[in-house]
């Protein structure tokens, strides 16, 4: 009993070191992170087809949308949470790739908008306005994220997204992009997340969809 209580205190000190290097991980009780992409076929997940035949598929592994515009969405909804994807991004007529991870999405009752209202968390490498990792359009001081010259399209890219109340944080291929507050007109503090397929020629490749819910301080 003595030896199990010193190794619980050990690994208790090293948690709260982890939490001071990263002050954004939070020790909190909800920290199990869960696949909404399984790696074999779309459960969890409804398709939404809005312009041409966009078509989402399972090979080896990957999660490929691509023919038209449309998207994924979650079957749950999240309010605070943490978010990782792993994405690759082209365009089959040599264009620019283009996608998004959309979060806290209210229901699509607007079938003329081809998205519902929430959040985009862009994947565009070549967008000068609003670069992979920026809160898509926003407006809010520090939701441009800086252009990440490295990024390539047909090349995986990691995206992690976090949101905890009104404060909204993204890191691309581990590099802080976007931290911004949500603006307070038409604030969504809960919702769906959505996977994006942009347009006709463009495809979007997923390997990696994984979540946790976290608890706002």
């Amino acid at each position: 009993m003595r030896k199990f209580i010193v190794i619980t205190a050990i690994a208790a000190s090293a948690l709260v070191h982890l939490a001071a290097k990263d002050p954004v991980a939070p020790v909190t009780a909800k920290t199990d992170w869960r696949q909404l992409f399984n790696g074999q076929d779309l459960k969890g997940w409804i398709e939404n087809r809005f312009k041409y035949k966009p078509e989402w598929k399972v090979v080896d592994g990957v999660l490929i949308g691509h023919g038209g515009q449309g998207y994924l969405s979650t079957v749950e909804d999240y309010d605070d949470f943490e978010l990782v994807v792993e994405a690759r991004i082209s365009d089959t007529s040599g264009g620019r790739g283009n996608s998004g991870v959309y979060f806290r999405c209210t229901p699509h009752t607007d079938k003329t908008q081809e998205f519902p209202p929430g959040y985009e968390a862009q994947l565009d490498h070549g967008d000068g306005n609003n670069p992979t990792g920026s809160i898509y359009n926003l407006g809010a001081k520090g939701a441009k994220a800086p252009k990440f010259d490295t990024l390539k399209d047909g090349e995986w890219v990691t995206m992690r997204i976090r949101a905890v109340g009104d404060h909204v944080q993204t890191w691309v291929n581990g590099k802080p992009a976007a931290d911004c507050i949500l603006p307070e007109k038409g604030r969504l503090m809960k919702g769906s997340i959505l996977l994006q397929m942009h347009h006709k020629t463009g495809k979007v490749d997923f390997r990696k969809v994984e979540i946790r819910r976290l608890k706002a301080k």
